[in-house]
């Protein structure tokens, strides 16, 4: 079955790619999973055409080690929301969802998914809904439920990389110590106006010492910090998982759109 579906893949694939009409041929005729099918592709270096634009900055072989990577994002608002569908666009194989809140009128701004027909429903659901359209490969699950670091950790234990799109300082701060009692990679992030921090398998204690609200529930977040902050955690997870370039490892990173600060420690 194995050398057919091979046969196939090289005779309909054009300059190492496949489109995804061709993809839909195949499992057809060989009852195999879009996933199963495009791991066998990018064993024989053949890539989704959908991923086209990712490469020569993830090759096929690194589009692999994506497609069996496992993020788990905590939160799907206006962090998390943004965060799994570039996750879904980059090609990370495994996503599980974290989130027990709605829709509401206030969340239109700037959290992704957020309009006026998902007003009221379930975030998490939507997020994963939505996410699966984009890449029908990809395995989402979604859990309705309001995390807790200690109490959930089981559910996360076999992700490569934690996602912080949290909203609360003290599940941060707890979330980031059992990511560290448990050495897994930790790439947190916050908001408030048009500052950002972040950093990635750093405890936060300097960070969240008075267990106070959040900044953003004063300050407010507008649509761009969202996404730039998204798209930071997002390049954090693919470098973390990939073990490319230089990550915020120990690090802190500030940033100041306003202003156009960017400082690292």
């Amino acid at each position: 079955m194995r050398s057919a579906i091979e046969v196939f893949l090289q005779k309909k694939s054009k300059d190492n790619y496949i489109t995804l009409q061709k993809e839909l041929e195949c499992i057809k005729t060989f009852g195999i999973t879009l996933r199963e099918l495009e791991e066998q592709a990018l064993l024989l270096g053949i890539t989704p055409l959908r991923y086209k634009r990712n490469q020569i900055t993830i090759d096929s072989q690194k589009q692999l080690q994506l497609l069996r990577s496992h993020v788990a994002i905590i939160g799907c608002g206006g962090l998390g929301g943004h965060i799994a569908e570039i996750l879904a666009r980059v090609g990370v194989g495994k996503l599980s969802l974290f989130d027990y809140d709605i829709f509401e009128e206030h969340n239109l701004n700037r959290q992704n998914f957020s309009n006026i027909d998902s007003l009221g429903k379930q975030k998490v659901l939507v997020v994963a809904e939505e996410i699966k359209k984009i890449n029908p490969a990809i395995e989402v699950i979604a859990q309705q439920i309001k995390f807790s670091p200690q109490n959930d950790y089981n559910l996360i234990s076999e992700a490569n990389a934690i996602v912080d799109a949290l909203d609360n300082p003290e599940t941060k701060l707890e979330l980031s110590f059992v990511c560290k009692n448990y050495k897994k990679p930790f790439i947190h992030g916050a908001i408030a106006g048009m500052n950002g921090q972040f950093c990635t398998s750093t405890t936060l204690e300097n960070f969240y010492k008075d267990g106070s609200s959040g900044a953003e529930t004063i300050i407010g977040n507008p649509a761009f910090s969202v996404t730039f902050a998204a798209s930071i955690q997002s390049a954090e997870v693919i470098k973390t998982l990939l073990g490319i370039g230089e990550t915020l490892t120990k690090q802190f990173l500030s940033t100041n759109l306003l202003d156009n600060e960017f400082i690292k420690l």
